[in-house]
């Protein structure tokens, strides 16, 4: 009997450096979308508030900001806590930044198109 009964290639596994490489792109784009989407946002916010206080109305436009300040202060902790339970599960850290990424997105980016879209 031979040894090499069948010539056959093996397939070469998939490393651990293209896998942390994809990760690390896809956070990239997840985190630059929701940046730009939060930026937009806060830029319509604080136009809204110096509008508020040029009218003579400085405490609506106080009450503006300290509402927005407290979404995002809520939405930080989440995030916060989001990052960490995954530390539990001993994911890499580029697979975190892609859930927390994942899980940020859609929330600022829907609305920022509904400012920008004006519907």
């Amino acid at each position: 009997m031979t040894t090499e009964q069948f010539p056959y290639r093996v397939p070469a596994p998939v490393s651990a450096r293209a896998e942390n490489r994809f990760m690390t792109v896809l956070a990239a784009i997840l985190w630059t979308i929701t940046a730009q989407a939060v930026g937009l946002c806060l830029v319509v916010v604080l136009m809204i508030a110096v509008w508020g206080a040029a009218a003579e109305h400085p405490a609506e436009a106080g009450d503006l900001l300290l509402q927005t300040a407290g979404v995002l202060a809520l939405a930080a902790a989440v995030l916060t806590a989001v990052w960490h339970a995954l530390k539990l599960l001993r994911l890499g850290p580029a697979t975190r930044w892609a859930i927390t990424g994942a899980l940020a997105c859609p929330g600022p980016v829907a609305l920022a198109l509904y400012v920008y879209l004006g519907r």
